[in-house]
Formats: structure tokens, sequence, C-alpha cells
């Protein structure tokens, strides 16, 4: 005689299907993370082409002059010029970036904090002023004309423009009324203080809170980049002068200098290889 009892998992059985599951979510999860990293990366790599098009829009049609970086007579930012030839202002921020506004306790500092007032200031593609806007290095035509660096550069002065840095991700250090990550328009090359052919206002290093010009609070403490934000996998994206991006590590991106992340001061990275160098004009 056949019996009708139906047997059913034991408490063991149910704990290692348990068991198998929590193991495969522990697999898949990293993954699943990972891969909608890599998806924003990519949009964001996007973002940076989108902005070298409309930047080199801009300087056929400036009698091939790259545009300024900052003008001090209007405060107008390298932003605002070219945003007639972008389709979206959202373009200027990473996906991967987190924050975009200044902290609300900012506002009542004063107007060159003011959200509204300074927007084109808190991108998150920042701009290689240094070069593109180049000073001599006795700083003799710095802040000439208005200008907050040196005068524009022109298309022809770029010996190499598939090796030279134009824009990088930024994003500046946390402090206690200041969320991290909030952008900068302007990066600043590895090494520039020390160079013998530019003069500019920052360096890679660790810079303490309003150290760092053109950036509000001007931190750079903890990432120790020149406002260059590696969001993505320790990574970021880097857009060259010829209008091609792409994914670079901060080592890769100080190439031919002597930068280290866990020793490096302000005032003592050096440019030691000027072929590896990928920030001049060289």
């Amino acid at each position: 005689m056949q019996s009708n009892i139906r047997r059913g998992f034991t408490l063991i059985e149910l704990l290692v299907v348990i068991a198998i599951i929590a193991i495969l979510a522990a697999i898949l999860f990293p993954v699943f993370a990972q891969a909608r990293e890599k998806a924003r990366q990519v949009a964001c790599l996007s973002n940076g082409n989108e902005i070298s098009t409309a930047m080199m829009m801009y300087t056929q049609d400036y009698d091939e002059t790259y545009v300024l970086a900052i003008d001090w007579n209007d405060w107008q930012i390298w932003t605002y010029r070219i945003q007639p030839y972008m389709k979206s202002w959202d373009i200027m921020y990473c996906p991967s970036g987190t924050t975009k506004r200044m902290p609300n306790s900012w506002y009542a500092a004063g107007p060159q904090y003011n959200w509204w007032g300074n927007w084109g200031l808190w991108v998150q593609y920042g701009y290689n002023a240094t070069y593109f806007n180049l000073a001599s290095a006795d700083c003799s035509n710095m802040q000439q004309n208005g200008n907050a660096f040196g005068p524009p550069t022109k298309l022809a002065a770029v010996n190499q423009p598939a090796a030279t840095v134009m824009l990088a991700e930024t994003g500046q250090d946390a402090e206690p009324d200041f969320d991290d990550g909030v952008g900068t328009a302007i990066v600043y090359p590895p090494g520039g203080w020390t160079a013998n052919d530019a003069c500019t206002y920052g360096d890679w290093g660790p810079f303490g809170p309003d150290s760092l010009w053109y950036g509000s609070n001007g931190s750079t403490a903890v990432t120790k980049m020149g406002f260059f934000r590696p969001r993505h996998n320790g990574g970021g994206n880097i857009t060259f002068a010829d209008g091609h991006s792409k994914y670079m590590l901060p080592g890769a991106l100080a190439a031919g200098t002597n930068w280290n992340l866990a020793t490096s001061q302000p005032g003592n990275i050096n440019i030691v290889d000027r072929s590896q160098y990928l920030w001049d004009l060289q």
C-alpha cells in the first residue's frame, strides 16, 4: 500500500539553500554594482566628448583660439562661453558625481559663493587653463586685460593634440559645511608650480581649505590631484585636445612627473620627462 504522505524539506536542506542564495548574492551584487558604475563611466566619457566638440566649435569660430578660462572683467567662465554650442547644461556633470550644488550655508556668505550667480564654476569637468591659457614662467603676462591666467592659446600651438590634456573630471574634498565632490571649472597639472614654461595657481599634492584658487573651498587634502577627481573605480575620464576622451588612472595621468599619492607635497612635484608629460603643449 502506497503512502500519500508528502515529504517536505528538512531544516538542514533549507539552510543549505539559503546559504547558496547568500553566496550567489555576495558574488553577483558587486558585479551588478560594477556594471552600473561602468555604464555611468561611459556616459561621463560621452559628456567629455560633447564638451570637447563644443569647445572645438568655439575655437573655429574665434580664429582658432582656445576659449578664455576666466575673464575678471565680467567674471565670465569658459563654461558660459561655450554654452551656445552645447545641447544641454547637464553634460557638465558626471552621472557618478554625487553633488552639484553648493551647500545652503554658503548662500549667505556672499555673491561669490551663490550657486545661481556662479553656476559655471561648479561643473565637474575642469579646463587645463595653465597651458590652454598659457602664462610665461615669469608670470609677466598673467592677469593681463582681465585674463585670470595667460592669453588664450592658439590651436596651432598644441604640437600633439592627441596627447595633450584639455579637460579632466573634477571635484573638491569635503569640509564641515561643504559636500564632497562639488566640481570646479579648472584642473591643475601635476608639476605646474615648478614647471619652467608656465605660471599657474596650483599643483597636485595635498592642499587644505581655501588653498587652491577657483575651487570655492579649494581643498584637495585627500585626493591630492589638483582637482582631478577619480570617480570611477580609482580613475577618471580625460578629454584631449583632439577631442577624444578616455579613462585614466592618476598614475598614468601624472606620467612624466615624480608625483606620488603617498609622499608628494605641493612644490616638490617636478616634470622629469617631457616626452611622457601629458599636460603641456610640447
